[in-house]
């Protein structure tokens, strides 16, 4: 049975917390073209004086009503969300042309930059990230990195998942070098090529997957969920006895004890994480 999600969210606070009730059993794909883009704006102030707070601030403004109080200085960007019940994903696209990157960082727990760069605090230290680089526990304000404004990508995820203690660490894409993966579970199968580089800290990782050829990927029953948003190309996604037909930009959660495969229709790659919570076995027939 192939199906597309028929469900529709609408524009949403900024980082509220939410809960979508029966969603899960809707669906387990979002869709680009059903999710909102928010058009965002943040600025920096400076306060002085005797007020609650002094220092540099980020003020922040969400939503086509909101930007008209944005100064003609403001970073200006889309936000796109993508919520489940094991953890959110944000797509944060910024423009040269609209002052580059400026985020203030809040309930993110990872960061992937998908495109371009940037600089952020990990673990008190202003660090540059570059295209392919992932920050896990990032802090501080996300902003233009030494090289100056440029268009920027940014996979912002928020799960909670790292243990008590885990230490803020940056990733280097240069060194996680991509491996086939050959046989075994999520291995390509007749004629398909999986291709996996393995981000790994404290608690978690995120992965990114490249798969092309003709075929299909061995099938796999995750422990925990899974979240993944497509970065490229188009695929059909095996989910116990349904079929979902993504494209990039589409977001989508593998649920936990669910057997899951891919079939290859172009060349094409997504990013992933672990969710949060415990295996949330779903009613699909195995």
């Amino acid at each position: 049975m192939l199906r597309r999600s028929h469900y529709v969210r609408g524009a949403l606070p900024l980082m509220a917390a939410i809960t979508l009730s029966g969603f899960a059993a809707a669906g387990e794909v979002q869709y680009a073209k059903d999710t909102p883009v928010v058009p965002m704006a943040e600025w920096e102030i400076v306060q002085k004086g005797a007020a609650e707070q002094t220092g540099a601030r980020v003020l922040i403004a969400a939503g086509a009503a909101e930007l008209g109080r944005a100064p003609a200085g403001a970073s200006r960007y889309d936000s796109q969300t993508f919520r489940f019940p094991s953890g959110d994903m944000r797509v944060l696209s910024f423009r040269k042309a609209s002052g580059g990157v400026l985020h203030q960082i809040t309930t993110e727990t990872q960061i992937y930059v998908a495109k371009g760069s940037a600089s952020v605090d990990v673990a008190g230290v202003r660090t540059e990230i570059a295209a392919g680089d992932v920050v896990n526990l990032p802090s501080g304000i996300l902003r233009n990195g030494a090289a100056g404004a440029e268009d920027t990508v940014i996979i912002a995820h928020t799960v909670a998942s790292a243990p008590a203690g885990a230490k803020a660490s940056v990733v280097r894409g240069k060194d996680n070098p991509e491996a086939v993966i050959e046989s075994g579970e999520k291995a390509g199968v007749g004629g398909a090529r999986v291709t996996v580089q393995r981000y790994a800290f404290e608690g978690n990782s995120i992965r990114v997957a490249r798969l092309s050829g003709n075929g299909q990927t061995s099938p796999a029953i995750p422990k925990v969920d899974a979240l993944i948003y497509l970065l490229s190309g188009r695929m059909k996604l095996h989910l116990g006895n349904e079929v979902f037909e993504v494209a990039a930009g589409d977001a989508l959660r593998e649920p936990a004890g669910v057997s899951a495969h891919w079939e290859v229709t172009e060349p094409a790659s997504f990013v992933a994480t672990n969710g949060a919570g415990p295996a949330s076995t779903g009613n699909r027939t195995q």
